[in-house]
């Protein structure tokens, strides 16, 4: 195994422990979403959003909201701060994923 081998492998697990801590802070904010804001709760169809039966729009919807920023205008501290941290995690393992995707062909061409 050479260093680039450790390199990618290195990348590689930090990637899945962030997309599994985004996972969790999700799972947190839908868990808080539930008794803080029902009616958004059930807008993003909280109650199957990990299963196979939820639906994708809705979920997207979850996505948007917090993509732009309209948790800001809650009336619940914790919530925002809740949001703020999916948003962090989030972008921080899209960023981490486009980094292994990258790492990659450089690694196939390497040898």
């Amino acid at each position: 195994m050479n260093n680039s081998d450790l390199i990618f492998s290195a990348f590689f697990i930090v990637t899945l422990i962030n997309i599994m801590r985004t996972v969790s802070s999700l799972r947190c904010l839908l868990f808080i979403m539930r008794d803080i804001d029902p009616l958004l709760y059930q807008r993003v169809n909280g109650r199957v959003f990990f299963k196979t039966e939820g639906n994708f729009s809705k979920q997207m919807q979850l996505f948007h909201y917090i993509r732009r920023n309209e948790h800001h205008h809650h009336f619940d501290d914790y919530f925002i701060y809740r949001c703020e941290k999916v948003k962090r995690l989030f972008s921080l393992s899209s960023y981490l994923v486009v980094v292994n995707l990258l790492l990659i062909p450089g690694l196939i061409f390497a040898g």
